[in-house]
């Protein structure tokens, strides 16, 4: 929902062209939602100072036609409350060594870790395509490889009550420890915002 990405051209053409330009031969899963000039020295990644990341899901005996490619469902019941305790560990600097899956290589797995929360969603709109459900918000510096699932499938295992808090709160260390939950599914990951510090870098709201 708000990927930033940076291109180079050897051309000069208004921004809101370019905008039309992309959008006419992108595939339609793919939109240009506004385009800004920037500086020759930012680069996306290095210079965010927050992203926030949604994942959205229902606790249903079965979901709904319209959801699929959108909500994960999960059958089972969960204590919410439990999983809100564990939003409130989360928050803070910690080591996500037990929580990302390899493949790329990162200088250090410490991220911080600025809001944690789940939420309830009424369902949207009056013709009901989507469900009530619950997102799963988080807002950090920096997120490693399939960290907000692996955290995801996590929360629900502590719902479930298959793990405790005591265990979650040590794995977020150094140590290495058995995995705590599954990869929850990419459907449900939404990256909704990325931040920057230096307007002057990209001015995004």
């Amino acid at each position: 929902l708000g990927q930033v990405v940076k291109i180079e051209m050897p051309l000069v053409i208004p921004c809101s062209n370019l905008v039309k330009a992309l959008n006419a031969n992108l595939p339609l899963d793919i939109r240009v939602l506004s385009a800004e000039e920037s500086n020759h020295d930012f680069l996306p990644t290095n210079h965010a100072l927050s992203k926030e990341y949604h994942y959205r899901f229902t606790l249903n005996d079965s979901s709904r036609a319209f959801q699929n490619d959108f909500i994960q469902n999960n059958s089972f019941d969960c204590d919410l409350e439990l999983m809100r305790k564990a939003c409130k560990i989360l928050i803070g600097k910690h080591d996500f060594c037990n929580f990302f899956c390899e493949g790329t290589e990162v200088n250090s797995t410490v991220r911080e870790i600025f809001e944690c929360e789940i939420l309830k969603i009424s369902g949207q709109g009056d013709w009901g395509f989507m469900p009530d459900h619950y997102v799963f918000r988080i807002v950090g510096n920096g997120f490693l490889k399939q960290m907000v699932r692996l955290l995801m499938g996590t929360l629900w295992n502590i719902g479930r009550g298959k793990v405790s808090l005591q265990d979650f709160e040590a794995a977020l260390g150094s140590t290495p420890v058995k995995r705590l939950g599954p990869v929850a599914p990419p459907h449900g990951l939404y990256l909704v915002k990325v931040t920057y510090a230096d307007r002057n870098h990209l001015n995004l709201p």
